[in-house]
């Protein structure tokens, strides 16, 4: 990607929140203090304001008032740099302050960038849950690692949806419409994941009351579900995150893998599952789109998953919706994906602490998102019923998981 469009990624408030969908939520534009004079971002000074989050409600978000200026040098080189107002506006309990803080892009190559970027941010870090201190204290958790992590994941998606259609397993070939429309829904389900499991202003969680046996549960409701020809309902989501002492890859590959689905989703418990086709993004075979057949009989097709599954040095996920068959057989011949209502679930893997710091081995912080649809409850009350399909549903998981990595149970 050449400097200009990372520029623009960064200076257009939409495709900012857009393209970083993982690192910030609720993106504002506020005003423009000065303007571009040769049709560039050359010079730009605006004023913003956004929530910086993690993959989890147990980290809290950094909200932030902040002027952005970008400047292009001499020799080709840009300037992106963010500085917080709040020194200048000052707010009653400020917790979080982005000092001077940004990247420097170079062109390199053919049309390729250099991006060096730079976090400097002041925080109060005395609320934040045990489970997550190390990892957040470090400067790992929002490090600047997340910011090019995430530009050369957006790369590789670019080259991926406009790459044509090769022929994946067991040589299924999916047609170039098909397979746009397939990433396009994934993508759709990943921000849609993300959007629901982190701790902006927006998302409003509560606990699980003490006497049930999921421990550190978040909860909260989404929007109403509305299905032609069905009583709406309103969708449920929870989740709660657990350390497990094993390495991130590991777990990464335990639970995105077809042959151990069975071993931790409850829906394909005792059933066999088959990844019918699949589209790599990137050079990492692992980083992919699939499409998980469930068959309760040889014959029988129980349940059609869409499955996207990702990871880089700052953390994993592997986020999954169930999908109609006549739905997907839709989008595979190209049809819209903003008409597919879609209920992602999934998971969220960090490190435990940063690599390097402290002794012994570096294990993994799984957080697992669940959602379901309700129609006995509503935003006053849930009865007592669906909080004990709540709880079975995280500790069945959750130990159905950990005694897999007990007992060294691998794809």
């Amino acid at each position: 990607m050449n400097p200009m469009n990372i520029v623009q990624l960064l200076m257009d408030t939409k495709q900012w929140a857009t393209t970083f969908y993982s690192i910030v939520s609720r993106t504002t534009l506020l005003g423009v203090i000065l303007e571009n004079v040769d049709g560039s971002y050359n010079g730009v000074l605006q004023v913003m304001s956004a929530e910086f989050h993690q993959r989890t409600p147990l980290i809290p978000a950094r909200q932030c008032y902040f002027a952005r200026y970008c400047k292009k040098h001499t020799n080709g080189t840009w300037g992106v740099v963010d500085v917080s107002l709040e020194n200048l506006f000052p707010y009653p309990q400020v917790q979080f302050r982005r000092r001077p803080s940004g990247c420097v892009i170079q062109e390199v190559g053919n049309r390729g960038s250099k991006v060096t970027w730079i976090e400097h941010v002041e925080v109060d870090n005395r609320s934040l849950h045990p489970l997550f201190r190390p990892i957040v204290s470090s400067g790992f958790a929002f490090s600047a690692k997340r910011w090019i992590a995430t530009i050369n994941r957006h790369c590789q998606w670019l080259t991926t949806s406009t790459a044509r259609t090769a022929p994946t397993t067991d040589g299924v070939l999916i047609p170039q419409e098909g397979r746009e429309s397939l990433l396009k829904l994934a993508e759709k389900m990943t921000k849609n994941f993300f959007n629901n499991i982190n701790s902006c202003s927006e998302n409003v969680w509560s606990g699980l009351p003490q006497n049930f046996a999921a421990q550190d549960v978040r909860l909260r409701y989404g929007n109403i579900l509305k299905v032609p020809g069905k009583p709406s309902g309103n969708i449920v989501i929870f989740t709660t995150s657990i350390q497990i002492p094993v390495p991130m890859e590991v777990l990464f590959d335990f639970l995105r893998h077809e042959r151990t689905r069975n071993r931790w989703d409850l829906l394909s418990n005792q059933r066999h599952v088959r990844e019918l086709v699949y589209v790599s993004n990137g050079e990492n075979p692992k980083n992919r789109v699939s499409i998980m057949q469930v068959n309760s009989s040889p014959n029988k097709i129980e349940i059609l998953y869409l499955q996207e599954s990702y990871t880089d040095e700052t953390g994993s996920y592997i986020v999954y919706a169930p999908m109609d068959i006549m739905a997907m057989s839709k989008i595979l011949n190209g049809g819209n994906p903003k008409f597919v209502s879609i209920l992602p679930s999934g998971f969220s893997i960090m490190p435990d602490k940063a690599p390097g710091q402290g002794d012994g081995a570096v294990g993994s912080i799984l957080t697992l998102a669940f959602q379901s649809v309700d129609r006995l409850s509503n935003k006053e009350y849930m009865p007592q019923s669906t909080l004990k399909i709540i709880d079975a549903i995280l500790s069945t998981t959750v130990a159905s998981i950990k005694d897999a990595m007990l007992f060294g149970i691998r794809y």
